[in-house]
């Protein structure tokens, strides 16, 4: 799978099948093929690039299995593009054992002519105890085993109920498949369990091969498609939008309503000034049930569409804030969220300002990186000083009287910053500048805060002006850009001298180079944080033990990449696990001698899985010295 553009773990992709690729994040609708009254005009007018439908209901109907057998699967459900087929686990499930075998319905999707093949593997049910779910899981990967998985794409489902360490080890195994949807998830779609969603749908994806689509099996209500895909789904399928409007339900973004309590259907609806509700209700039941599930549809890809802009834009994670509030249970989710460690994945900054709305914001993987940098800040044990709002305004040219007493003591210098206190060479760095405020402070979370700070340093104490040495000792300027440096890239060591000459912006004021004997070392960014030059790469090469923020490419890639071209994946023979998408790598041979400079697309701990597509955006190459 190609990978586009990111936001942590969210992707717009490609995945290449032999009836055409598929961009992700998608919704396969499913097509009942005793039931198939969508045109494929019909449903690519509406965004729909792929399908599934059920490989156990066309072999247990002889006339279906008749006609794919001669013509193809294609032809039988009349659709050209992409399609999966599923083996018949979820009928197990609700009717008990089916009358084929694994190795048999799986030779059969594969006779039948479908792209994306699914075994037979065992459902696992949230009220399934512990051996049962881990009997679940093992038997599952044995009958991946024990298919031929060369001769085409093969989804292996990921099981293991709701136990975070059999999700684990059936992620690691099955990503032996081409293709790894999340299985056993409908039961707690249903009942609204979007909690227990969450740790299957993380456990799952990062111990999975990221280079392979992730897919919910059953997710197909468009409430929970944001979370999802924030926590690495790709892809969905849906039958909802047919069920739905078998009962009357129109759907919508946020929830469904009943089709006699709505007074219009909204302007984006292919019915908008073409039915009536009130004119749909006396339709045919056929004709109701085609334009109802044309309707719904439509909401899911909006849907879709949304997500993914909002992926370009690097706003889902704001928006999955945003839909969080508009059920108990999504609130629920996105609070379960935040308890799981996923800032390895994120960005290191985001094109867009972060949004402020209460204390709970700091729970968010930006501040928190704040508040981590800020605690190895003051363990050093010096002095720390306290500069509250009044003293330093935030958007504002730090005040003189505050860089006196900088440059000529030693001390930590904390800046208060929302309901938090953070180090003072910060003020320019995402998202310290780049946030859009609420304004609502929580004094008792700010109190809690700094009792945490001193739990950590002692000797914190309120800054006053008359605080100052007799001479200077250091300068602000050349502290704070080593400060982004360590921020950066988590080093303890300092990159920039006194000596070196700082290029400030007549306009703004703000940093713009660093040089050193006439060569730039590194350019401030927009965000507050530093891109190398090739010098500064040479220079950080030195300081920086191996292999930290490096990705080593083999030699003829070094060659490539040491005229200033990209990296590629497939030419990656190691890197850094802790690199962050956005950071500044260092591309290196497997002994550490520098080729070029860059910025990862995506995290060390996926870097190693892709084979397609760019790596390492080069700025520089070595051959420019």
């Amino acid at each position: 799978m190609q990978m586009f553009f990111k936001e942590g773990l969210a992707r717009i992709g490609k995945f290449t099948t032999p009836h055409g690729d598929i961009e992700t994040p998608t919704v396969m609708p499913v097509i009942n093929p005793n039931l198939n009254f969508l045109s494929k005009e019909e449903l690519k007018s509406i965004g729909v690039q792929a399908v599934i439908t059920n490989s156990y209901i066309i072999k247990r109907t002889a006339s279906l299995e008749q006609e794919a057998l001669k013509n193809g699967v294609h032809r039988l459900i009349n659709f050209d593009g992409p399609i999966m087929t599923d083996s018949g686990t979820f009928q197990s499930y609700v009717y008990g054992d089916i009358e084929y075998g694994n190795r048999e319905i799986v030779e059969f999707q594969k006779k039948i002519g479908s792209d994306i093949i699914t075994i037979l593997d065992i459902f696992t049910k949230p009220q399934d105890s512990y051996d049962q779910a881990k009997a679940a899981v093992y038997e599952t990967y044995r009958r991946l085993k024990e298919v031929n998985t060369e001769d085409s794409i093969i989804a292996g489902p990921i099981q293991g109920s709701i136990y975070p360490d059999l999700r684990v080890e059936s992620a690691k195994m099955m990503s032996e498949a081409s293709y790894l949807p999340i299985g056993g998830v409908v039961p707690l779609l249903e009942s609204y369990r979007y909690s227990d969603l969450v740790n299957i749908i993380i456990n799952s994806k990062v111990n999975s091969d990221f280079s392979k689509p992730v897919h919910l099996f059953g997710g197909g209500h468009p409430m929970f498609f944001a979370f999802s895909v924030l926590l690495g789904v790709d892809i969905f399928d849906s039958a909802s939008y047919i069920k739905y409007a078998k009962d009357n339900r129109v759907l919508y973004t946020e929830g469904t309503r009943n089709l006699k309590e709505i007074r219009d259907f909204p302007e984006w609806s292919p019915l908008f000034n073409k039915y009536s509700p009130a004119e749909l209700i006396k339709a045919d039941e056929k004709t109701r049930l085609k334009l109802l599930s044309m309707h719904n549809l439509k909401a899911i890809f909006n849907e879709i569409t949304e997500i993914k802009e909002r992926i370009y834009e690097n706003t889902l994670y704001q928006y999955v804030e945003e839909k969080s509030m508009a059920h108990p249970a999504l609130y629920s989710a996105y609070l379960e969220m935040l308890n799981h460690n996923i800032k390895p994945y994120w960005n290191l900054s985001l094109k867009s300002p972060l949004y402020f709305f209460n204390s709970m914001t700091y729970k968010n993987i930006f501040i928190r990186r704040l508040m981590d940098f800020t605690e190895s800040y003051i363990s050093n044990g010096k002095k720390t000083l306290l500069i509250n709002y009044k003293q330093w305004r935030h958007g504002f040219p730090v005040s003189s009287e505050i860089i006196n007493s900088y440059e000529t003591t030693d001390y930590n210098f904390l800046v208060q910053w929302n309901d938090i206190f953070i180090p003072i060479e910060l003020e320019n760095t995402y998202p310290v500048s780049q946030m859009v405020s609420s304004g609502i402070l929580d004094h008792g979370y700010t109190e809690s805060y700094v009792n945490w700070l001193k739990s950590i340093n002692s000797s914190i104490q309120s800054y006053n002006s008359s605080i100052c040495g007799d001479s200077r000792i250091r300068r602000y300027t050349h502290t704070k850009i080593n400060t982004v440096f360590k921020f950066q890239f988590h080093t303890e060591k300092d990159l920039f001298k006194e000596s070196d000459f700082i290029v400030k912006s007549r306009a703004t004021g703000h940093i713009r180079n660093i040089k050193r004997d006439d060569k730039i070392i590194a350019t401030m960014r927009n965000d507050g944080f530093l891109t190398l030059s090739i010098y500064g790469g040479l220079l950080l090469n030195n300081i920086i033990p191996f292999p930290h923020s490096r990705v080593m490419v083999s030699p003829d890639s070094g060659e490539f990449n040491s005229q200033g071209y990209n990296v590629f994946f497939k030419f990656i023979e190691g890197c850094d696990n802790d690199i962050l998408p956005g950071n500044e790598v260092m591309v290196t041979d497997l002994q550490g001698n520098l080729f070029a400079v860059g910025h990862a697309t995506v995290s060390g701990k996926e870097m190693k899985y892709y084979r397609d597509g760019i790596a390492v955006k080069v700025h520089e190459g070595i051959n420019k010295l």
